[in-house]
């Protein structure tokens, strides 16, 4: 494996490495380190290489689990694959070696398993004790499940034991549980286990931890996860005692602050990031398509066509709004028109079983719309990804890259489509997105529907409407300044939306508001609102 890494073990001898130069000539995938870090870099083969004839050849090295340094238990479990990805020929030995990594890679490209494995071969070397030993944290319920399978697989002839603990679920069922069928491994999402170790005797269960793992670092850190992180890190032993592992599919200054906290000095920073995967404009086409938001889901049902007429049995596409409430209505008008692939839907206000079975159909299908509002569809590896669209103002230049990485995966073809308002064209002049060269393109010819567009929105009720509304005035009040809006205007702006894109009757008053509501948002005394007094039925969740 030694053969297959390049290694500089002194970042302040190599800033030309560090700002994006090449060590013998390779161009590396290697963002800057935090100043001081101490750490040692290492950069995987970046060739394509052979691999076993079942799998593409962009993302394996030529490391077999036959030949690595594991258990005969391990090897057992894994005995479905017979090359390691590069993330995993990349990691092991440092991560065997008790090292705290922080670990640049893509979704799907065997990152599960470059974590769990070496996380369990050191379990075996220590006397086995009660409680947990190895903390996995992942940002999303899916994910933690999918996390949970492979881990299950993994351990399938070792006697270790792995449970969950996701939000979605009954806490206190999920309490006992975790109490009365103690495990090894915990795969947990932070909010949920944050309410465990507040109200359980949960935290004794961590005193002999060896391992934590950040998986998706940067999705913690976009669903707000910061604070949790640092609370749940109360409740563990010091970093002093333990191993870190830090994956993130982007590395920037965010995650670099979080790296120097969680990880202890002298921690390695690996990329397997190929230079293509890194600059994600030289490979996916990207274009930008900018018409009035009350156009936006007709330019939506147009586009999922015109996919649909590249591809006639192989169409499958992803669809992320800003908001669940937009994705629910979204859906529910998607659904009604008919010559499209079947309609699923992902987002926080699903229930858990609804969103793994949306996941598993549209996972397993050949022919799919998957609508989401980025947080839920992240983690999951979805196959066979022929569109990214993307429709309204992205939070982040980070987030929208993230979302177009769903497509042309491990060297398959895909594009990406973002639909912006002329409101929202400026976030295509910001730096990071201005230098993915994203190309503006007229919308594609209307097309007719059966049912109409209209007619669709009308069978919409008005209380899915009312919810969309809101929170696309809590979204985009998020933004008002970056979009150069008044306080004014963003109001007149949402009310636009709820009539010229939702159908809200214009000689109605605008969907109502709690006064509280007004308030977090800064909006109080602002012309426009129909501000209630009694509750409204809406949770402040978007």
């Amino acid at each position: 494996m030694a053969q297959q890494l390049r290694t500089v073990h002194s970042a302040a001898a190599s800033s030309d490495v560090l700002n994006g130069g090449s060590i013998h000539g390779k161009k590396m995938a290697v963002d800057p380190l935090v100043p001081g870090a101490g750490v040692a870099i290492h950069n995987a083969q970046v060739e394509q290489r052979s691999a076993s004839p079942k799998t593409n050849a962009r993302h394996f090295s030529e490391n077999r689990f036959a030949d690595a340094p594991i258990s005969q238990q391990s090897k057992a479990g894994l005995n479905k694959f017979e090359f390691m990805t590069d993330v995993q020929a990349a990691t092991l030995e440092s991560a065997l070696s008790g090292r705290d990594l922080l670990v640049q890679a893509r979704t799907g490209t065997g990152k599960t398993i470059a974590f769990l494995l070496p996380a369990i071969e050191r379990l075996l070397n220590v006397p086995r004790r009660q409680g947990i030993s190895i903390l996995v944290l992942s940002p999303t319920r899916e994910l933690a499940l999918q996390i949970e399978k492979e881990a299950e697989t993994l351990l399938s002839h070792h006697q270790f034991k792995v449970q969950h603990a996701i939000g979605g679920t009954n806490q206190t069922t999920e309490s006992k549980r975790l109490l009365q069928s103690p495990c090894d491994i915990l795969i947990a999402t932070p909010g949920r286990l944050l309410d465990h170790l507040r109200s359980s005797t949960l935290p004794q269960r961590f005193s002999s931890l060896k391992t934590i793992v950040y998986d998706e670092a940067d999705r913690l850190l976009d669903q707000g996860f910061k604070k949790d992180l640092e609370a749940i890190s109360s409740f563990l032993p010091p970093k002093a005692t333990r191993q870190a592992l830090l994956f993130s599919a982007t590395v920037g200054d965010e995650i670099k602050k979080i790296a120097a906290g969680a990880l202890r000095p002298g921690y390695s920073f690996i990329t397997t990031l190929l230079e293509d995967e890194v600059n994600a404009h030289e490979h996916v086409e990207q274009t930008c398509v900018v018409v009035p938001q009350k156009d936006f889901l007709q330019t939506t049902i147009d586009i999922l066509k015109q996919d649909l007429q590249e591809h006639p049995t192989s169409s499958k596409c992803m669809v992320f709004f800003p908001t669940a409430r937009q994705v629910s209505l979204a859906a529910e008008v998607l659904s009604q028109i008919s010559g499209l692939p079947p309609i699923l839907e992902i987002h926080s206000r699903k229930s858990q079983p609804a969103r793994i079975k949306a996941a598993e159909q549209f996972k397993t299908s050949k022919s799919a719309v998957l609508l989401s509002s980025d947080v839920a569809a992240r983690g999951v590896d979805f196959p066979g990804v022929t569109l990214v669209l993307q429709v309204g103002l992205p939070a982040s230049g980070e987030q929208y890259i993230h979302r177009l990485g769903r497509t042309a995966r491990a060297g398959a073809a895909g594009r990406g489509i973002l639909v912006l308002s002329p409101e929202e064209k400026m976030f295509l002049r910001k730096a990071d997105v201005a230098a993915l060269g994203i190309r503006e393109v007229p919308a594609p010819p209307s097309t007719t529907s059966s049912p109409s567009l209209p007619e669709a929105l009308s069978k919409v009720s008005q209380d899915t409407k009312a919810q969309s509304y809101r929170a696309f005035l809590g979204y985009y009040n998020t933004y008002a300044k970056q979009l150069r809006m008044s306080k004014e205007e963003l109001v007149e702006f949402a009310w636009r939306y709820a009539v010229d894109a939702l159908g809200w009757p214009e000689t109605q008053l605008p969907p109502p508001l709690e006064p509280k509501t007004v308030g977090k948002m800064n909006l109080k005394g602002v012309k426009g609102l129909n501000i209630q007094r009694r509750p409204v039925n809406e949770s402040r969740r978007t």
